[in-house]
């Protein structure tokens, strides 16, 4: 009876000390497979390779960070970026230049394969943000492409993409909702620009 008591007591202290911790959400990038292809044959003879993405180091991290106000910078604590924005943008980039069927081949950037083109990637921003009485919020992606002919290491054509969203609740969820929109909108004005270099 008294090692009963005792096993009470005990088992008692353990469940009233433990805490719960929250499970953390994992977001992903994931952006529509768009049906774009382009009939410009400038192109049509290139190969073209894709490179991994130059970014801040905080969008090589899978933590989420978001702005508040005008200067402020923290971490959401209960959701994370199942792959950092830096790997998912670039393969998002590489699958919709796929897709535009401007190029003899696309490759990615480990490829052994010799190319014509290179592509760079600037991912120069990738945010949510909420103003400082937290009660708007929107997201800001901004990304720079150039294209580079790869033998006569030059530059032949580069642009920033920009596009914000609101965002329709003040939450991680709805912010993801509308960073992937906003990647969207820059894939799909990419794809309109490259159209008119291989024109």
């Amino acid at each position: 009876m008294i090692k009963l008591i005792i096993i009470s007591i005990v088992t008692f202290l353990f469940i009233g000390c433990s805490t719960t911790v929250p499970a953390v959400a994992e977001y992903r990038i994931n952006t529509l497979s768009p049906d774009t292809a382009f009939n410009e044959s400038g192109c049509k003879k290139q190969s073209l390779k894709i490179a991994q993405a130059f970014s801040s180091s905080s969008l090589m991290s899978n933590k989420m960070s978001y702005g508040l106000g005008t200067h402020k910078q923290y971490k959401f604590t209960e959701s994370q970026w199942a792959e950092s924005p830096n790997r998912a943008i670039s393969a998002a980039v590489l699958e919709y230049v796929k897709s535009t069927e401007l190029f003899n081949s696309v490759q990615i950037s480990k490829s052994r394969s010799k190319n014509g083109l290179l592509m760079e990637t600037n991912i120069e921003e990738f945010m949510q943000y909420f103003s400082a009485d937290e009660k708007e919020s929107l997201v800001r992606a901004k990304i720079n492409l150039t294209l580079i002919d790869a033998q006569a290491s030059k530059v032949l054509a580069s642009k920033t993409f920009t596009s914000e969203v609101e965002v329709e609740e003040l939450n991680a969820d709805k912010g993801v909702i509308a960073l992937n929109r906003a990647l969207q909108n820059i894939l799909e004005e990419s794809g309109e620009w490259l159209s008119g270099v291989c024109r």
